[in-house]
Formats: structure tokens, C-alpha cells, sequence
């Protein structure tokens, strides 16, 4: 019986451990415990995008922790992941300004794109409060608007191709100017909307329609005066071609004359005279008071082909009697 009870006091003991045993299993699982707790303390993994910013019992150090696996003292330093990307800032409301020219306008919707640049994330992180949301304020965004707007006359201030690279510009020298250059990248500046206010796009309007009018008026001059200085050179061509015309007859005329003139001679005048006789003799005689009866004309009859005349001569007039001259003088003398 004594066997007995011994052989099953040892198969007891083989399957329940003795007390003595049970703490060192416990504490090689808290040991184990301890070691994963420490070494997931130990690791940071920063993601792309990101920079980690590390405090050591809260004290911020200067050299941003990059993206990827890095290691860190467990329970002494923490570490803040800043975001690199791209981030967009929107502004609701209008921005009021003035062109160069002092002509007022406004902006709305203004969209800024900007971007924290890695190795000054630790910087901002310790500077910036809510920097998530104070880093490019509406202040910033204002004043950079207004000075572009200004830099601007007001025929290109609304001009989106010229109006947000200068706001962009601005932007970027007001943050370098607050943060210090190389620690926020402006990439640009959209804006949704911008216009005059509604007095000048009334001013604006009738100052087209005046250029308008003014363009109008000078078309019509031009073409009024082309019409005239057409009808001008058309009168001038006509008056010419007619003095020209006159001139070419008068010489026509004048060379026909000196033709004419040349060939007169004292046979065709006589000639001429006996053509236009009536053959009635005159009832008057003119003396030139010294050779008597001046001597009308005298025909020289043609001859024939035998030597005959073949025009009789006409008869000269008889001499008048010495009763027919006094008779002439006394009625004469009476006239």
C-alpha cells in the first residue's frame, strides 16, 4: 500500500509544478512584456511627407527627425509629426484695395498653396502656436493682396495672369519677412474673383461708349473728308482737262490763223473781194483828196489755153462829170 501511494504522489508531481517554479515563469513574461514595451517606445516611423519633431522632457531640439524608421529614447523623448505637403488656405469674404491709379477694387475667394519646408519644422513647431492655423493668417493674406493690387494700374488689376504672380510675390517677402526666408514656400495665389466697385464699372462704361462714339465720329470724318478731297480731285482733273482742251484749240486756232495769215496775199484779197461782189457799182466814191477816186480793186483776167482771156474783164467804173461831183460835194457839205 506504502508503494502504492507513493508511485502516485510522484505522478502528482510531474503534472502540477511545485510553487517554487510558477515566479520565475511569471516574471520572464513580464521581462518580455517590458522589452516589447520598451523597444515600440524606442522606434519611431515617420511617414512620407512628414518631418518628426523630438522634445526631450518637453525640450524641443533644434534637428527635425526625417521620414522613414528612426529611433528614439523610450519614455524620455516624444516626437510630433509636422506635415510637409502641400496644404491649401482658403479665405472667404472680399478684400477691398486700390489700383495705382487709387481706382478701388475688390478680391474674393482668395486660395493660398503653401508648403513648410522640413528642416524648419521644429522651428515653427516651438515658435507658431497653432501653427496648423495661425501660419498663414487672414492678416498676412490681406496686406499681401492690398500690395499687389496697388502695384497694379487699374486696366491689368484685374488681370489674373499679372495680378497673381504679384500677390504671390507679396505673400512670400511678408511670411520671409515674419518667419525668416526658407521656412514657408508660398506656391501661389488663386483668386476666384475680382472687380471694380460699382461706380467705376458705371464710369468704365460710358467712357467705352464715349471712346466708342469718339472712334465712330472720327471714321465718319475720314471718310467725309476722303469723299471731298475725291470730289476736290476729280473737279481739279476736270477743270484741268478742260483748260488743257481750251488751250490746245486756241493753239489749234492761232497756229490756223498764222497758217492763214501767211498765205494772204494781195491777189487772194483781191480775189476774195471779186468772189463777194454783187456786180452792183457803189453810189459813193471816197477821194483820198489827192489821186482822186480811190482805186477799189482791179481784176486781172485769167487767160485761156490760147491766150484769150477766158473771164471778160469786168468794165471799171465810168469817171463821174464835173455836175455829178459838185452835186456829191454839196450834199456832202450839207451832211
Amino acid at each position: 500500500m506504502r508503494n502504492i501511494f507513493k508511485r502516485a504522489q510522484n505522478t502528482t508531481n510531474y503534472a502540477n509544478p511545485t510553487p517554487r517554479k510558477l515566479p520565475r515563469v511569471v516574471g520572464t513574461l513580464v521581462l518580455l512584456i517590458a522589452v516589447l514595451v520598451v523597444m515600440g517606445n524606442a522606434v519611431e516611423v515617420i511617414p512620407s511627407g512628414y518631418t518628426g519633431v523630438v522634445t526631450t522632457f518637453g525640450q524641443i531640439q533644434e534637428k527635425p527627425m526625417p521620414n522613414g524608421f528612426n529611433w528614439k529614447i523610450p519614455f524620455v523623448q516624444e516626437v510630433l509629426q509636422v506635415n510637409n505637403k502641400q496644404q491649401d488656405i482658403y479665405l472667404e469674404g472680399q478684400i477691398w484695395s486700390e489700383a495705382s491709379d487709387q481706382t478701388v477694387v475688390y478680391l474674393e475667394g482668395v486660395t493660398v498653396t503653401y508648403q513648410i519646408l522640413p528642416e524648419r519644422s521644429a522651428w515653427i513647431f516651438a515658435n507658431v502656436s497653432d501653427y496648423t492655423n495661425n501660419l498663414v493668417s487672414r492678416t498676412l493674406v490681406d496686406s499681401a493682396m492690398k500690395t499687389a493690387a496697388k502695384s497694379l494700374a487699374s486696366e491689368d488689376v484685374t488681370n489674373r495672369g499679372l495680378i497673381e504672380p504679384a500677390a504671390r510675390e507679396s505673400l512670400q517677402a511678408a511670411i520671409d519677412e515674419k518667419y525668416g526666408e526658407g521656412t514657408v514656400s508660398v506656391i501661389k495665389v488663386v483668386i476666384s474673383n475680382m472687380d471694380f466697385e460699382e461706380r467705376y464699372n458705371e464710369a468704365i462704361e460710358a467712357r467705352q461708349l464715349a471712346r466708342m462714339e469718339q472712334e465712330r465720329q472720327q471714321i465718319e470724318n475720314a471718310t467725309n473728308l476722303a469723299r471731298a478731297q475725291a470730289e476736290a480731285d476729280a473737279a481739279r482733273i476736270e477743270a484741268q482737262g478742260k483748260a488743257e482742251a481750251e488751250t490746245i484749240l486756241a493753239q489749234a486756232k492761232a497756229d490756223a490763223n498764222e497758217i492763214l495769215s501767211a498765205s494772204i496775199t494781195e491777189r487772194t484779197q483781191t480775189q476774195d473781194m471779186i468772189n463777194s461782189w454783187n456786180g452792183v457799182l457803189p453810189s459813193t466814191f471816197v477821194t483820198d483828196g489827192e489821186n482822186g477816186l480811190f482805186k477799189m480793186f482791179s481784176i486781172m483776167p485769167a487767160q485761156d489755153g490760147n491766150g484769150g482771156s477766158a473771164v471778160p474783164a469786168a468794165a471799171a467804173p465810168a469817171a463821174p462829170t464835173p455836175a455829178e461831183t459838185a452835186a456829191e460835194e454839196t450834199e456832202a457839205g450839207a451832211e
